[in-house]
Parts: structure tokens; sequence; C-alpha cells
């Protein structure tokens, strides 16, 4: 049993005639008018239905105080009400659509209605002149009684032709009749009196079916978009979009572009200024923290004048930011702003690095240390959701000394915690990194055997590798440890070859616009080369842009993206957008993760 909806004008014959289809049985017949019909034809179709259709629904809706078109206007807001009766008498039940009764303005809307909502068969009636006209005359007209429509059944003189199915828009077929009801005017009997209050349905429709034709213009590069919902967007939009970054008329557009951060230390976040005093200030044991000054920033920072050593620009948070983590209340503070900043830079999703055995005090092991640190966005999480955070633990190189036990100890805690915090929703321990000192005696290849638990255990592995060091450093990485990421990589530049290869086995690249302009210079910096992340883009490597130490660095993940268009002038806004799709695939989480991820980018990326 299927649904009839139909429209009626001034034929009230067209109503029986459509139910009479052949081979459908009808179990309901909804019909939408006009306030201004005859009651003698309404009463007609009520009488027809109670003599040859005794037992079926009946219903007939009028629009209230609309009379007749006369205008776009009267258009679109009949259409308006259709689309809410549709949903309404429908109920996802199945629907046959006969296009013949009423103005032809209705016809057309119901067709359209048909396309976007689904239909099981679209029709039309041919009924032919062949009646005497009963105001007189020569002139015959169609069916006009109960007879005289039997009587055209049985010679056969009714012909319906049938236009077929409608599938619909899966998307609206989910629509619920609820969320677009219609202020009911009156009732008497099988009739209503109905009008809608706003246009909110047939914009969403025009909404719909306009990105539908932006997706069919856009067919044959959606392969190339790192997200299929851009192929929603204009014409105008996708040029917009292919446009290099303009760094002062792009910056708040980058403010409130969705973020992906990967390479972020939680050490070197309250570093400096204001940030230093709140967590200095959140201390459980104020008495017991070392007097220090903060350190002085180099000229210019956070754009200085020349590249400062790696050794310096870590002294600028080893005595301040990193010295206060070991007071409970101190790491609590910085967690809780750590996290606040990510949200207001709009991180949907943050890997934050860590080394839970720098803060332990008497009393207090890396393990209850890293248990504050994950309590701490645990509760974040909960308070203000929309930025989810997962850590890595830091093993860290060092130019001489047993360092190798240390990472060792730092091994074994990540695979411990990993296997003990389960669950996606929350913050847990995901990956490893190894930090640290580099050079050819420090290279990945070397630890191979105390990587090997990390991998049996499904742990990921990111190492610093090509910053300091030459390309090589990123081979050991690659070939030796098996790395998923690579921090830096600015020398993954000098070997073409294992540019490929990188592109290839699909390995993330971290890079990290400030701190790489600061330790090592790049160009606008004077007399330095191209910073090498557009050309990694244009090879196919999954790059990707993070922040590394926010305050000591002195920038945001917008600042650094600013700066990254601005050491890569040929930077386009389609390359940031590619960038946060990287970071997506080559984050530390599971599949559905990914997918639920990705899902929330997309519904966050702002139309222009």
């Amino acid at each position: 049993m299927s649904t009839l909806l139909i429209t009626l004008g001034t034929s009230p014959a067209i109503v029986p005639e459509a139910y009479l289809l052949p081979g459908v049985g009808f179990r309901a017949v909804h019909v939408l008018t006009t306030s201004s019909i005859r009651e003698g034809d309404v009463g007609f179709v009520e009488g027809w239905f109670r003599e040859w259709a005794a037992g079926v629904e009946l219903t007939v809706t009028r629009v209230a105080e609309f009379e007749d078109f006369r205008s776009e206007r009267d258009h679109f807001q009949f259409e308006e009400v259709m689309y809410r009766w549709w949903l309404e008498v429908a109920g996802g039940e199945s629907v046959h659509v006969c296009l013949t009764g009423g103005f032809k303005t209705m016809s057309a809307a119901m067709q359209k209605a048909a396309a976007v909502l689904g239909a099981a068969e679209v029709f039309h009636v041919l009924a032919g002149n062949e009646y005497p006209d009963p105001r007189g005359g020569e002139r015959l007209v169609p069916a006009a009684t109960a007879e005289q429509i039997e009587d055209s059944r049985e010679r056969g003189r009714l012909q319906w032709i049938r236009l077929g199915g409608e599938s619909g828009w899966p998307q609206l077929q989910q629509v619920r009749s609820e969320d677009y009801p219609l202020e009911e005017v009156k009732r008497e009997g099988c009739q209503r009196w109905v009008r809608a209050g706003d246009d909110a349905f047939r914009r969403h429709v025009g909404g719909m079916v306009e990105r539908s034709h932006h997706i069919a213009g856009a067919w044959e590069e959606m392969r190339n978009l790192p997200f299929p919902v851009l192929a929603t967007w204009s014409p105008v939009q996708l040029a917009w979009l292919r446009e290099c970054v303009e760094p002062v008329g792009d910056r708040e557009w980058m403010r409130t572009l969705p973020k992906v951060e990967l390479h972020c230390h939680l050490g070197g976040f309250g570093t400096h200024g204001e940030v230093l005093d709140e967590v200095r200030g959140a201390a459980e044991r104020p008495e017991a923290l070392r007097l220090v000054s903060e350190p002085r920033l180099p000229e210019g920072w956070p754009e200085p004048v020349g590249p400062i050593p790696l050794t310096e620009y870590m002294k600028l948070g080893d005595d301040t930011g990193s010295a206060l983590l070991t007071d409970p209340g101190c790491l609590r503070r910085q967690c809780e702003m750590l996290y606040g900043h990510l949200r207001g830079q709009r991180v949907l999703y943050a890997e934050v690095r860590c080394s839970p055995a720098n803060y332990v005090t008497a009393g207090r092991s890396p393990w209850q240390v890293l248990s504050e640190i994950r309590d701490a966005f645990e509760r974040c999480m909960g308070e203000d959701p929309g930025c989810h955070v997962n850590l890595i633990l830091i093993a860290t190189r060092r130019e001489s000394g047993d360092y190798r036990a240390a990472i060792s100890r730092h091994l074994a805690l990540a695979v411990s915690v990993a296997e003990h915090w389960t669950g996606e929703g929350h913050c847990r321990v995901v990956g490893v990194d190894l930090a640290g000192y580099e050079d050819r005696e420090t290279r990945a290849h070397y630890f191979r055997e105390e990587f090997t638990g990390v991998h049996r255990c499904g742990l990921a592995l990111t190492v610093h590798a090509g910053e300091n060091d030459d390309a090589e450093g990123i081979w050991r990485a690659v070939f030796d440890l098996n790395t998923r990421r690579i921090g830096h990589a600015l020398h993954l530049v000098d070997s073409p070859e294992l540019m490929r290869s990188v592109a290839d086995r699909g390995i993330g690249v971290e890079m990290c616009p400030y701190a790489n302009y600061q330790i090592k210079g790049f160009a606008p910096m004077p007399g330095k080369t191209e910073y090498p992340l557009k050309r990694y883009l244009d090879e196919g490597i999954r790059v990707t842009v993070n922040t590394d130490n926010i305050g000591i660095s002195g920038a945001s993940l917008t600042e650094n993206l600013l700066l990254a268009a601005r050491m890569n002038p040929g930077l386009t806004r389609l390359d940031l957008v590619r960038l946060g799709a990287n970071a997506i695939d080559v984050a530390f989480i599971s599949p559905s993760a990914r997918a639920a991820l990705r899902a929330g980018y997309e519904a966050a990326l702002a139309v222009p």
C-alpha cells in the first residue's frame, strides 16, 4: 500500500482519476490546495471517496490566506508549505505523486519536491474532452461526475503517463516533520487550513541543490581536494582558496581555520610573561620554587636578526617553565592553560609531548607525574569539549652520559601506560618521540633494540631527524627505526630519492616554522635559503605545521601558519587546508577516530 499526494485546482475529478492508477492500492490520499477552492469541489472529492473508496484516509489541506499565484513570492510561500505538508503526511512512507492537478506552478513545485524528497512513482493523468458541458453549448469537457469518471475508466479513456520513481536525497529523507511544523489555522472534517512561518526548509533544499551543482562542476578535480566538502564551495570560493596566502589580510581567516597540532612540548609553554606568572602563581609549595629571572629574549624575538644555536634556544625555557613543573599545582595549571590556548586556536586534536621523569620529586614517580598530566587534560576536555588531547612521551638523546638508561625507562613507562590507559574518548599515551641531541653518533638506528618493544606493543614513533643532522639521519629513522613521522626534517630536501620514499610511505613530517626560523634561519632572514615546506607539499609529502615550544618561540599555531606563508610566498590557502588534512592522516589515532576527526574538521571549515 502506498500514499497518494496530489495538488488540486479547479478540476476536482483529477483526485479520483489519480486514485484509479492501475496496479497500485492507496492507503491514504492527501490533497493540497489553495484557500479559494470551492466548497462544492471539496464536497465532490469527499463524496466520491465515500462511495467508491470507503476506508481510504482522505485529507484536504488548504494554504490559509493563499488564493492565487500573483507573484514569485506567492510561489515560494506555497512551496514552503508544500515541503512541510509532504514531510508531515508522508511520514516516511512510500508515496505516489500526481502532477496533473492545480496551477502549473503547483505541478512544478510537486515535481521538484519529488526529486529531492523521493517518490515511488511520479505520474500524470490524461482525460479527454468527451462529455457535454453542464453549462450548455456544444463544447465537450473532461469527466465531471462520478458516473463519467467510471465511464471513462471502463472505456479505457483514462490514461496515466508514468514517469518513474525518484530516489530523492538521503540527507533530506532524514529530516523529521517535527523540525519544520505547519501552523494549523482551523480544521473542519477532512479539511484543514495551514501556513508556514518562514522559508527555512525551502532554503535548506535550495542550498543542498546549489551545493550539488557545485559538486558537479568540481567533479573532475575532486580527487585533488584535501576534503570532499570543498567541492560544495562555489567556483568563486574555490578560486579564492587557490590564491596565495595574504599574511596580513588572511590573519582572521587563518585564526578561525580548524587545526591539528602534532608537535607541541608541554614544558615549552609557560616560559615567559603573564603565562609564566600565572603558572608560577598556582604553586602548591611556592617556597620550594627556585627564584630565577625570566631569560632575556634575543633581539627582535620572535623573529631574531639571525639564528641562535639549539642549546641557546632551549635555555630560554629550562630555568623557568620546565623548572616549575616539579610542583603539582604549576604542572596542573600549565596543562590547563595550554588546553585553553589550543581551544582558542581552534585546535580540534593535539598530541602533546612531555617528559614526566623530568618533573619528579620525592614521593612522586614518573607514573604519578604522568597521571597528573593526563588527569588535568581529561578534566579540561570534560569541562570544555572541542579539543582532544593525547600524549607522546619523549625519549631524549644527550651528548654524553648514560642517557640510554633514561630512554629505556621512558619507553617502559610509555608501554605500561599505553596498555593501562585505553579508550578513544580519553587522553592517553599514543606514541614516543626520539628527541634531543642529534648527530652522527646518535642517529636513530643506534636505538633499534630499545624501540623493538614500542613497535611490538603498537605504539607509534616519531623521531627528531634532519634538523641538525643531514639527510642520512632521516634515512636511518625511516628505514632502520620505521618511524611514522619525522620531526623537522629540514635536510630531507637534500635528497630527492629519500623525499620520494617518504612520500611513497606516507610518512608525516612535522615542521615548526618559528622554531626552524629561530634555530636554523630561513628566508626572509637575510642571506638564508627558502624554507622547504612548499617543496615538500608539492612532492606529495604529508608535511604538517606545528608550534614546537609555544612559549619559547612566542608563537601560536596561527602565527606559525602565517610565518610559513611568508617563508614560502607561493603557499596558497588551499595548501593550508591540505596541511590540516595531512595532520589528520598522520595523527597517531585509530581509523575510526581519524574518520571522526576528518568529519569534525570538514564541519568546521568556514566558507569565506
